[in-house]
């Protein structure tokens, strides 16, 4: 046993390393793409770039049909040939629904650009968004089984093949053909098309076809689509707890202050992109898989997981204070002086952070025992908490009252994700 658990912890702190070092190089390249796409975009064109954005993130949680956030909860409870039927399944049923779907949304550009873009858009522009959303679902399912089966070297040099190819098409598009917000689409859709490929060709050299069969899959539909569907409210109920604050103290303060507070959270947006995606990337996938084969023993494998929630979560309060103080000087010379004010407020969001990544363990679970509804319900409340600690706090303590409502929220989700978990182990266990 302790043999078998010192190769799984090495497993997972080498993968978290791999994902770690290589979300690095992906914000840094991102980093070198900003300054290019800054100096030949106008604001009004930035301000478009924004729009389509986020259009395109809310369209592509939507149009998802909660397909792939079914997949993470049905994966491991399956043998290696009934994973691979899932897929089909979800594949499948994504290209039946969304083909027709899509088609009428092409036809119904201009509809679109007058209602969501208020003219400002064009119809080759809102032709490539709508692309963008169609492919980035097998994009990102591709991505998806890669974490589940633990590649993540491969996983990674795809991520950075993509993102690199990514910044030489803005290279070309934007810089040097100067096709503005649509070059820089353009280059996305290309990225976001070639990696669909790469998928493709892992599909077929892992076997996939062989279990295809497209009319049980298409009987299944109604199955899918209806277990699919609570998971886009937590998408959006998520979206709501990260960021609908900004929205908030831009109402009751001042653009200068959301402002401040965006160039501190992003401080807490590198801690997630470094340190608690990786973490989730590398542990996750193993901890489910420990979750199936013991599911006569599935409690002390859960009480072993919250042992490595506390470990990590201390782990993390000490570097996160240590590094706040040690780092501190440094961060006020890198950043203008007119920005210096939001550091102060770093440290209070990344504690906030270190709670999201304890509920992360928590829910894992939750997740496994298929507590879908609870996982939905679980962030609606902190979401509504978060907002609603905003409107009182914010009137009286402007910055601070949006840093307090964040972290309480963090906390919240925590505490009753932990508290839920502890009530299914005695309900079901006991």
């Amino acid at each position: 046993m302790f043999n078998f658990i010192k190769v799984f912890r090495s497993t997972i702190i080498k993968n978290f390393l791999i994902y770690s070092l290589g979300s690095i190089l992906l914000k840094s390249i991102s980093v070198f793409i900003a300054p290019i796409i800054m100096r030949i975009l106008t604001p009004a064109d930035y301000g478009l770039l924004s729009l389509v954005t986020s259009f395109i993130n809310i369209l592509v949680a939507i149009a998802g049909l909660g397909l792939r956030q079914l997949l993470s909860i049905e994966y491991f409870h399956c043998s290696t040939c009934k994973r691979k039927s899932i897929v089909n399944d979800i594949v499948i049923v994504y290209i039946a629904i969304m083909v027709p779907v899509f088609i009428f949304l092409f036809l119904n550009m201009r509809t679109i650009n007058n209602y969501i873009f208020l003219n400002k858009a064009y119809a080759s522009l809102i032709a490539v968004s709508l692309l963008i959303v169609f492919f980035r679902f097998f994009n990102e399912l591709f991505y998806q089984i890669m974490q589940y089966r633990a590649i993540a070297f491969k996983l990674t040099v795809v991520q950075i093949f993509a993102a690199i190819l990514m910044f030489s098409l803005n290279l070309l598009f934007v810089y040097s053909f100067r096709l503005g917000v649509l070059g820089f689409f353009m280059a996305q859709l290309i990225s976001i098309v070639t990696v669909s490929l790469l998928g493709i060709l892992f599909y077929f050299g892992q076997s996939y076809h062989i279990s295809l069969c497209i009319a049980y899959s298409l009987s299944k539909a109604g199955f899918y689509v209806r277990k699919g569907l609570p998971f886009i409210p937590r998408m959006l109920f998520a979206w709501i707890l990260a960021v609908g604050d900004r929205w908030v103290l831009a109402k009751y303060s001042t653009l200068s202050n959301v402002g401040i507070y965006s160039v501190a959270d992003m401080f807490g947006q590198l801690f997630q992109f470094i340190v608690l995606i990786p973490i989730t990337y590398a542990y996750l996938p193993p901890l489910f898989e420990k979750f199936a084969a013991n599911k006569k023993n599935i409690l002390k494998v859960e009480k072993w997981n919250q042992k490595n929630m506390l470990t990590c979560m201390v782990i993390m309060f000490v570097l996160v204070s240590i590094g706040y103080f040690i780092l501190r000087p440094l961060v006020y010379v890198l950043i203008p002086q007119k920005y210096n004010q939001s550091f102060v407020y770093v440290w209070f969001l990344l504690i906030g952070q270190i709670f999201l990544l304890g509920s992360y363990f928590a829910s894992a679970f939750l997740q496994f025992q298929k507590r879908i509804h609870f996982l939905v319900i679980s962030l609606l409340v902190p979401a509504g908490v978060n907002i609603l600690l905003n409107i009182i706090l914010i009137p009286r303590f402007h910055i601070w009252g949006c840093v307090f409502a964040t972290v309480i929220s963090y906390l919240f989700y925590f505490v009753i994700t932990v508290f839920y978990n502890w009530y299914i182990q005695k309900k079901c266990f006991f």
